[in-house]
């Protein structure tokens, strides 16, 4: 993987600034319409450069402070006109209509999508530290993210491996499946990831219990922090679930876990291998 990794760094730092979208000097007024957006342009160094984000932009602390724009799905296009920003990074979540209007007023829109995996957190983050001017301190976020996620895998890779159901959002049930940064938490960690081979991240009560792991993770991604207390407790009520018997059964960061950056992602897998493997040492 950590070759991988470096091949991102090469490839990334050779592609010409055409090729990213990004304009011929580095951007000076950035609108962010994404919490992760958001967090990278932190990462790499380029908040001062950042004049406006959304209303879910709450980390780090400062970029609560930022101009806000609207929600990451409804943006007010007149406010982010008048803000005479020279580069709007749009997420997944973005209306094409409304990008559409922007770009149509001369405003550079770039799109970042979600990273799906660490790779892609590294490859992305690259990405933004070319369209941003901050390639170096992009290549030192991503060298110190690996480092540290190779950190854990050193500790974790010959120990025995538990197995894992990872419970994401409420209603309906999801799981982590494989070409995930959720499946990589857990295989990372040194479990075993009980849904991994499942088609969709829909999954059943019925079945957690029929696979009954040794361990179960709970994100509640968007409801409360209730939410997650409450399904502790139902998962409680079987006496023969092993995660029940053990009390194995943890209660997750969800902003960290599921919505990780390169510079946060090894936080989240440390937590995780300290879940899994609470023998270990050397591990922050």
């Amino acid at each position: 993987m950590k070759q991988v990794t470096q091949t991102l760094i090469l490839l990334c730092s050779l592609l010409p600034a055409v090729v990213l979208g990004k304009p011929l000097s580095p951007p000076q007024r950035i609108v962010s319409l994404g919490p992760i957006i958001t967090e990278m342009i932190y990462l790499i160094g380029a908040d001062q450069q950042l004049i406006a984000n959304t209303s879910y932009c709450i980390k780090p602390d400062d970029a609560a402070n930022k101009e806000k724009i609207g929600s990451m799905i409804q943006m007010n296009v007149e406010k982010i006109i008048s803000l005479k920003p020279d580069l709007v990074l749009a997420s997944p979540l973005s209306k094409e209509k409304q990008l559409e209007m922007l770009k149509n007023l001369g405003v550079h829109v770039q799109r970042i999508d979600n990273p799906k995996t660490f790779s892609d957190m590294c490859r992305m983050t690259m990405t933004m530290g070319e369209l941003l001017g901050k390639v170096e301190n992009a290549r030192m976020v991503v060298e110190r993210a690996q480092k540290e996620v190779d950190a854990v895998l050193a500790v974790t890779r010959n120990l025995p491996k538990k197995r894992v159901f990872m419970q994401i959002g409420v209603k309906p049930l999801h799981s982590a499946t494989q070409d995930t940064f959720l499946n990589e938490y857990i295989e990372y960690a040194g479990g075993i990831n009980i849904t991994s081979r499942e088609k969709t991240g829909v999954y059943s009560r019925e079945k957690v219990l029929q696979e009954n792991p040794d361990v179960i993770l709970i994100t509640t991604m968007g409801s409360s922090e209730s939410a997650g207390e409450h399904e502790k407790e139902i998962w409680m009520r079987y006496p023969t679930l092993k995660a029940a018997r053990n009390q194995e059964i943890h209660i997750l960061d969800s902003y960290l876990v599921c919505s990780p950056t390169a510079g946060t992602f090894a936080k989240g897998l440390q937590e995780i291998a300290k879940i899994l493997h609470p023998e270990i040492d050397g591990l922050p």
